[in-house]
């Protein structure tokens, strides 16, 4: 109990969260048709807001009110909130990776008992067996992803008729783009430390050469060969970025897309996609979508692992509407939940509608049914922000210092081992 308390302290100053709860599914729990949703300002959010109006219209006696706030300080917000206690939101939008954190708090609804009672979920039209993402805490389901987040390769395809399948291809053409009259910049990547996208960049090439942070054992395995290799591709790019890419999170690399600074932009979130097609930006037709680069087999094959997390909707233990929540949870992660989000900025992970024959045409949807095949999430440790204020020490001194490799990871490897044993 001391160590669950101590966590729950530290996190309600630092970062991020997810958690359980439990209790009885009865028609005196839904107590108002109001449904409240904490959210953050986001591409995810706006396409929310167009799904909320087509629910109020199929059920005209609810409504949902969003509390929308900007990225800056949302995370420790909504922790600094749910570990108080608040019963002012019924549903709370976060990021998946964090749920672990908080799973043994109290704070989150777990799922099961709506999912599973035939009078609130038609569970054969919901087809679980289609949502590949479920995140779970000792057995519970506790969110199912509104938007699943993986990393894509954007390509300016008017004067690159070949994107790179591997990391060297990628350096390659990261010196030819750089500095010509097309592209200031030849590649970026969101590469800013502070916050949790730098070490999600950095597992997908450490894990296309067979690295890991933390290996399926439970063992620290950052200090590797296979991880030196990650850190030399960061630093050969390293030319042919913004010299501040440590400062680069996803609105700004967005924004270099949009004015056409770069050639390339990999490993970047698929979002990205929707965005800059349903933007005012006059190279919005000019950027392709592939698959993100790897690195070649021997037997010519390339190994590519993208990571992946999601945002999502989960359900405040405290709220006084809870079945009036799950009407609305129910509806988001449906079918037609996500082709109505989809439509809006929102993502499509569900296999059946990326594989649908009438997404047959759009690029997006054969990478992105290709692209969540191959993707994976880091280990949900309950030590997971720490482990990235950690990582992201490590990524900054790839990119900003002359320190050799070895030392930067021998460090992070100590680091971690410590970190790691105080959880144990």
């Amino acid at each position: 109990m001391k160590k669950i308390t101590s966590v729950l302290l530290l996190l309600a100053i630092t970062s991020l969260v997810f958690a359980t709860g439990s209790k009885e599914a009865t028609q005196k729990q839904e107590g108002g048709k109001t449904i409240t949703i904490l959210s953050v300002t986001s591409p995810e959010t706006n396409a929310l807001k167009v799904l909320a109006k087509k629910f109020k219209e199929l059920n005209p006696d609810y409504d949902v009110v969003f509390n929308e706030q900007g990225r800056l300080g949302y995370f420790t917000n909504v922790t600094t909130q749910l570990v108080g206690g608040t019963d002012a939101f019924d549903l709370i939008q976060d990021n998946t990776t964090y749920m672990t954190e908080l799973a043994a708090a109290g704070t989150l609804e777990p799922w099961d008992k709506y999912l599973n009672n035939p009078k609130l979920t038609d569970l054969k039209a919901y087809d679980l067996a289609d949502l590949p993402i479920k995140l779970t805490y000792k057995g519970k389901i506790y969110c199912i992803p509104t938007d699943l987040s993986s990393q894509v390769y954007y390509y300016r395809k008017d004067f690159i008729t070949k994107p790179a399948d591997t990391w060297n291809e990628l350096i390659a053409l990261a010196k030819k783009n750089t500095g010509t009259a097309s592209t200031k910049y030849g590649t970026i990547l969101t590469a800013m430390t502070g916050g949790p996208e730098a070490p999600k960049i950095f597992d997908t090439v450490i894990w296309s050469f067979g690295g890991d942070v933390i290996d399926k054992n439970g063992k620290v395995a950052i200090n590797s060969d296979a991880v030196k290799k990650a850190a030399n591709v960061y630093r050969s790019l390293k030319p042919y970025m913004p010299e501040d890419i440590t400062t680069y999170n996803y609105p700004k690399v967005f924004d270099a897309m949009k004015s056409g600074l770069v050639a390339q932009a990999v490993p970047f979130w698929n979002a990205a996609w929707n965005n800059i097609k349903l933007s005012d930006s006059k190279f919005k037709d000019k950027y392709g979508i592939t698959l993100i680069p790897g690195v070649r087999q021997k037997d010519g094959s390339i190994r590519r692992t993208p990571q992946t997390h999601g945002w999502g909707l989960v359900m405040n233990v405290k709220s006084h509407n809870k079945l009036a929540a799950w009407k609305f949870l129910v509806y988001a992660t449906s079918k037609e939940g996500f082709k109505i989000r989809g439509k809006h900025g929102g993502s499509i992970y569900r296999p059946s509608l990326l594989n649908a024959p009438e997404n047959a045409g759009d690029p997006y949807f054969s990478v992105m049914a290709k692209t969540y095949s191959l993707a994976r999430m880091e280990p949900l440790v309950p030590y997971y922000s720490k482990m990235h204020e950690i990582l992201n020490q490590m990524v900054a001194d790839i990119l900003t210092t002359n320190k050799p490799i070895e030392n930067i990871l021998a460090r992070t490897e100590k680091n971690l081992i410590n970190l790691k044993a105080k959880y144990e």
